[in-house]
């Protein structure tokens, strides 16, 4: 498989220094250590149900395997789900490398570890990887959550008495062809689709035809659900550095490994809510956290996030539990990952 930095062209370097600049202050080691002693998941406290492969050190052969990871949930009392990790990075590896392996979006990774060169981190330098999450608000199973702060796509549903959710980092409209939000649902589902080049698209770019046949020229990939309204799609992608940014036209865009797992999950008539959630709250039993991120297409300061988690806090009758200044500070940062701010009695 050739390598990514050969590869890349001058309209991608230009959209990674972009993604380079969305970047917020670092965790410090004692930080990340207390990071993954929170969200330490024991075997008696609702463990991973399943995962579809287990993500490994060695890099990955071709073709890729998705390495999502389907996990369970309680609505009441366990609503963070997965745990962080560190990887060591070997030889020449890039962050956007590292976080395709491990089911993350570049910003994601860039994020919580900006003083790394995204580029070359370097032969051994310790990357934390962001693999815990605070599940959004959720529509009832089963049913897709794309969550545009975040960049993530979340599907919802049960198995037998259990509660079981998966997540796929996806790139989404740019700032000026926003992906829209609302309730939608899956309308078709297509096996390499053709790709009919919108006419602004052909204004800018009069070579392209205007459908674009199936292969490895078209950015919908091998697969694409349809979403009610007939305008937008959840689908594949030639382009996987573009997976955890805005790059699209307003679609939804998974990796190519991701969008075959989701395909099959997915039938036609499946919900789909399409959110602005830069705050979230969630609980492990009686440990309460919240998450943070930051969208520079808010036009919002830090400040905002902050009341919108007192608020939320507030409305669940938490507040009075979390640590006093938490919340700015975990709003400040703006790191998109959960952090433990208070602790809840154990009756609760």
């Amino acid at each position: 498989m050739p390598r990514l930095l050969l590869t890349i062209n001058c309209l991608s370097l230009f959209l990674f220094a972009v993604a380079c600049a969305d970047v917020n202050r670092p965790l410090s080691a004692s930080a990340a250590t207390e990071y993954n002693n929170q969200l330490n998941v024991s075997g008696n406290e609702v463990p991973p149900v399943e995962a579809n492969t287990t993500v490994v050190q060695e890099r990955p052969s071709s073709p890729r395997l998705s390495v999502a990871t389907t996990q369970s949930y309680n609505p009441e009392s366990w609503t963070v789900v997965g745990q962080a990790r560190e990887y060591q990075v070997q030889g020449r590896e890039s962050l956007m490398e590292i976080a395709r392996d491990h089911g993350l979006g570049y910003l994601e990774v860039t994020r919580i570890n900006p003083d790394l060169d995204p580029f070359l981190p370097g032969d051994g330098a310790r990357v934390l990887l962001p693999t815990a999450r605070v599940l959004p608000q959720i529509p009832s199973e089963p049913g897709m959550v794309l969550n545009l702060p975040e960049k993530r796509l979340y599907y919802f549903y049960r198995r037998n008495d259990n509660r079981l959710v998966i997540s796929f980092p996806v790139g989404i409209g740019t700032a000026d062809r926003g992906t829209p939000l609302g309730d939608f649902s899956i309308t078709q589902k297509l096996t390499d689709p053709s790709w009919t080049v919108p006419a602004s698209v052909r204004e800018q770019r009069p070579h392209l035809p205007a459908i674009v046949p199936p292969g490895p020229d078209n950015p919908m990939g091998a697969y694409a659900l349809q979403l009610s309204g007939g305008s937008y799609f959840i689908h594949g992608t030639n382009r996987p550095w573009s997976i955890g940014r805005r790059a699209t036209l307003g679609c939804a865009r998974l990796y190519p490994e991701d969008i075959p797992v989701l395909f099959r999950m997915a039938d036609r008539g499946t919900p789909v809510r399409i959110i602005h959630q830069p705050v979230k709250v969630g609980r492990q039993q009686e440990k309460i956290f919240l998450e943070v991120h930051h969208d520079r297409h808010d036009g919002i300061n830090w400040r905002d996030y902050w009341r919108e988690a007192e608020q939320i806090l507030s409305e669940k009758g938490w507040l009075n539990y979390v640590e006093s200044g938490k919340p700015a500070e975990v709003a400040r940062q703006g790191l998109g990952i959960p952090v433990l701010v208070g602790r809840l009695p154990e009756a609760e």
